[in-house]
């Protein structure tokens, strides 16, 4: 299977070449006929302009002192909103994904596309939106019932981890007791 994509790579990188292609279609060709071969850059892409743009225009959305009539908040809180869901989808589904060659390549096109043409907000409205609103008061009630249960078992968790460093403690005392002690009978 290697020398296949190492062929198909050769294959591709020779027809880019004979037109006489600028270097940027030449790697678009390879790109296209070898996936394999710009997986690793269309995922780092999807990283980038999925996430660590997102990141800064919330920020800057957050850092506005003039909220009345700038929407930029509810446009990127739409956006974590559907990327939130890609993201949980993609992790349930994941090795069904790495059988496409091409799935970041789409991705990275996907996620352009939430971004630039109000994809996100309308992905919002049509779908997510509904289907929260429907289950709205479930999914209410099971969150109440697991941050009751994981405040429960951190306050007795910590309250263990308390006796633990109280004894920590005694046990050091002690020990520099006795030593003070032996070292200052010798004298």
């Amino acid at each position: 299977e290697r020398e296949g994509g190492k062929r198909e790579s050769a294959r591709a990188t020779a027809m880019a070449t004979s037109v006489g292609a600028s270097l940027v279609q030449q790697a678009g060709v390879v790109a296209l006929l070898n996936p394999k071969n710009t997986a690793g850059v269309a995922r780092a892409a999807c990283i980038l302009i999925g996430a660590a743009y997102p990141v800064y225009r919330t920020f800057k959305a957050l850092e506005r002192r003039r909220f009345l009539f700038d929407n930029s908040r509810d446009g990127v809180l739409t956006y974590w909103s559907v990327f939130g869901c890609l993201s949980m989808a993609e992790a349930a589904s994941e090795p069904l994904f790495q059988l496409f060659p091409w799935y970041y390549h789409c991705k990275l096109g996907f996620i352009v596309w939430l971004q630039s043409h109000q994809g996100a907000d309308k992905l919002y409205k049509d779908y997510i939106k509904p289907l929260l609103l429907k289950h709205e008061s479930k999914v209410d009630g099971a969150l109440t019932y697991v941050d009751k249960e994981v405040n429960t078992h951190v306050y007795e968790a910590g309250s263990e981890v308390g006796q633990l460093f109280r004894a920590a403690r005694a046990v050091r005392d002690t020990v520099q007791s006795s030593l003070g002690s032996l070292f200052n009978s010798s004298s």
